[in-house]
């Protein structure tokens, strides 16, 4: 019998002795390892539509000690920052990343095919709140009928799913609406599809009178959208806002009460200049290189424009998941001007750059600009800023000028696009005004006790 005894145990290893990966390794890991397993990957950021990836268009790149996601199609080109890993699940990797401007937000990584299970509470949840939906419109307007009611998505006109909609008959007048659920990820989303929802519903039946819009907002929830409806045209459509609360219970909104903006202005200091902006991020974001384009040739865009100074971000206001970039110019004549800077398409940028013009119009009206030093020797006009889009010409929505028609007349919006070659040499290659296109499908105003 063999009386030797066994080897003592290794002592335990500590922890900290182990080998471990660094932050930026274990991200790209993470993120390599799910790719593997995907069927069918999306590329999912809240607010847009889903970005199908493959070996072909995505790409992870390490760079002084960062890791940089691009994705890309023939229309967009989605680079961000990846900080950290938010959550996994089965079919599903959330993503932390950050944006130009260190705007921090979420990027999500889907398997279409292996994610199937989860879009049934998804649906399950969609489907609840459409039948909440459907009980409001029922109740607020019984003597119409509910002719459509949906959350299916339509992307041929640019319908989201995420907000259900429908349209409200009496004989050939009629109204559209549209809701926001209470856990919705992207509620001030929900004027630009409603107004897409409008405008479709018009084009569809032109027989029928759709005279306007009713949206269903959660309170708490409501203020930008609010905001947002006082500076429409009420010639173009009408406008009803109802707020719910817990217990679902709605009430009708008085959009004079949302008058008062979420907006500072903070004294002058002298803009960067565009070269040091330019070597800095232009090969990592669009956005900026755009924007120290527009700077280096602000009279490309418009010879009227001085040369200097332009500001960038001003005024400054909690909307740190925007995806645009603002300038801020001045005529020589003293007029401003409100330029919104778009490098890829933006189904929302018109009622961003709504966001940013009714502030800058706030500080202007009130004599703000030049009490905080902003260009100086010049008198500035308390005429109502231009609002200029300016993207490449070919990434504009579709929708962009369709929102715009329902813009206040008081605004003077235009659209600039830029040749596909603005990277090396900035050239406007269309230009269109939309401060004189009213909708077509104006009609005859409605008042509430009407409907």
């Amino acid at each position: 019998m063999d009386q030797r005894r066994p080897p003592p145990a290794a002592p335990p290893v500590s922890p900290s002795a182990l080998p471990s990966l660094n932050p930026v390794d274990e991200i790209r890991q993470t993120v390599e390892r799910f790719l593997t397993g995907c069927l069918d990957p999306v590329l999912c950021e809240p607010g847009e539509e889903s970005l199908a990836i493959s070996h072909d268009n995505f790409v992870l790149e390490s760079r002084n000690g960062a890791l940089r996601l691009q994705a890309w199609d023939a229309r967009r080109n989605l680079v961000r920052r990846l900080t950290g890993i938010e959550r996994e699940s089965r079919g599903k990797l959330v993503l932390k990343v950050e944006r130009f401007g260190k705007r921090t937000g979420t990027l999500e990584l889907v398997d279409l095919k292996r994610a199937a299970g989860e879009n049934v509470p998804l649906r399950s949840a969609r489907l609840h709140f459409r039948d909440r939906f459907r009980r409001f419109l029922l109740r607020q307007f019984p003597t119409h009928k509910l002719a459509e009611l949906t959350t299916e998505a339509d992307l041929e006109h640019s319908l989201s799913p995420a907000y259900p909609r429908a349209l409200l008959r009496q004989g050939t007048s009629a109204w559209a609406a549209i809701g926001v659920a209470p856990d919705a990820v992207h509620p001030d989303g929900v004027l630009t599809f409603g107004l897409i929802w409008l405008e479709y519903l018009r084009h569809r039946d032109p027989s029928l009178a759709v005279h306007g819009l009713i949206l269903y907002l959660p309170a708490g929830r409501e203020k930008t959208t609010c905001l947002r409806l006082l500076f429409l045209d009420p010639a173009a459509a009408q406008y009803f806002a109802f707020v719910y609360d817990e217990d679902g219970l709605e009430a009708p909104v008085d959009l004079r009460d949302y008058g008062n903006l979420d907006t500072r202005l903070e004294l002058a200091k002298p803009p960067p200049t565009a070269a040091i902006r330019k070597n800095r991020f232009h090969s990592e974001y669009p956005e900026a290189w755009l924007e120290s384009q527009v700077r280096s040739h602000i009279q490309a865009i418009d010879a009227s424009f001085l040369p200097a100074p332009v500001y960038g971000q001003v005024p400054a206001f909690a909307a740190s998941h925007r995806g645009v970039l603002d300038l801020l110019a001045v005529e020589s004549s003293g007029r401003l001007a409100v330029i919104e800077l778009k490098a890829t398409e933006d189904v929302h940028l018109p009622l961003q750059a709504l966001d940013y013009w009714m502030r800058v119009q706030w500080h202007l009206a009130r004599g703000e600009f030049s009490a905080q030093g902003y260009f100086p020797g010049r008198e500035l006009l308390r005429q109502s800023p231009r609002l200029l889009l300016v993207s490449p010409a070919l990434d504009f929505h579709p929708t962009n000028e369709r929102v715009l028609r329902y813009f206040s007349s008081d605004i003077p919006v235009e659209q600039v696009g830029v040749g596909l070659k603005w990277r090396k040499e900035l050239k406007v290659v269309m230009l269109r005004s939309c401060s004189s296109c009213p909708s077509k499908f104006s009609r005859t105003s409605k008042t509430p006790s009407a409907i």
